[in-house]
């Protein structure tokens, strides 16, 4: 459940409280008290799938996004659990919940950055050694389903900065797990733990990491499907892993390509992953905007035939 608080203006109250009563999935309205400057609370309890028509709501009077907050809070409701059980998006995330997150993930963060030299190092000595198992905890460490997410958001809301903001925070990070990756090449080399002479693109993962094929590209846009469609849930961050796949293994590749002295290898491996990301990027634009077009509706449909849900 959703609780919505916001600050109006006392000519506006009854007309907002009425807009939000017409809105399937509010189920209750209130009035709170008045603050030092005049302007009324109101709160409402708001069902996941009504939120983001509730939203389109207020957008309509002019109020100041400061002024409007929403609230996830846990609720029991033990005389009414057949009921709860039944609720359509129960869990799920709402539309202004994604959206008002993805400005955090356009920021470049020191912790992000730690996390993803630390996949780069943990993948790159992977893919000298021809450990998978390593290569797949890189990409569970790895956090690029964060910017990723944003760009999407970004393009499908025609937010240029915000897609750009992120863009720039993707290609950082990528750019540190090559970084990382190149370090733990250079160690493992200085340490005599790999011969100078090994070739790369032998190692049992190494041509699929420096030729672009339909099944990378394949790959990739299912995990752009996938990756948007987690954001259905909270914890669909573990999802990310199937976002990495495209990224981590081909970035730790053109670090450990470097740090062998070798090029051409490198510059393929920055060909799939430029690719990758292509794609990636397309899918999961394409899925998220089908994704809000279903949740318009669905709230469109609720509002039409859910009036009586709500309480003034």
């Amino acid at each position: 459940m959703l609780r919505l608080e916001l600050f109006v203006a006392p000519d506006i109250v009854d007309e907002v409280q009425a807009a939000l009563v017409d809105v399937g999935g509010v189920r209750r309205v209130w009035s709170g008290p008045t603050t030092l400057g005049g302007a009324v609370m109101l709160s409402a309890e708001i069902d996941v799938d009504g939120a983001d028509a509730a939203v389109d709501r207020l957008a309509a009077f002019g109020i100041d996004a400061e002024d409007v907050t929403l609230w996830r809070v846990p609720g029991i409701q033990p005389l009414g659990w057949r009921r709860q059980l039944r609720r359509v998006g129960d869990g799920a995330q709402a539309w202004a919940e994604i959206v008002g997150r993805a400005g955090e993930n356009a920021r470049l963060s020191g912790t992000y950055l730690v996390y993803m030299v630390a996949a780069g190092i943990i993948a790159g000595i992977g893919v000298v050694s021809g450990s998978a198992v390593l290569i797949v905890g890189a990409m569970a460490l790895s956090p690029d389903l964060l910017p990723v997410v944003t760009i999407a958001i970004g393009i499908v809301e025609r937010r240029g900065r915000l897609a750009l903001g992120a863009l720039g925070v993707l290609g950082v990070g990528l750019a540190a797990a090559a970084l990382g990756a190149l370090l733990a090449t250079l160690l493992l080399l200085v340490t005599g733990r790999i011969p100078a002479d090994l070739v790369l693109a032998d190692t049992v993962i190494g041509e699929a990491l420096t030729q672009i094929g339909p099944g990378s590209l394949v790959v990739a846009a299912t995990a752009g499907v996938a990756g948007m469609l987690a954001l259905e849930r909270p914890g669909g961050a573990a999802v990310g892993v199937a976002i990495s796949v495209t990224t981590i293994p081909a970035a730790s590749y053109v670090g450990a390509a470097l740090a062998m002295g070798r090029d051409d290898p490198a510059i393929g491996a920055v060909m799939v992953l430029l690719s990758n990301v292509a794609m990636l990027l397309a899918a999961g634009a394409i899925t998220l905007a089908v994704q809000r077009e279903v949740r318009r509706r669905r709230g469109s449909k609720r509002a039409g035939g859910d009036d009586s849900a709500a309480r003034g």
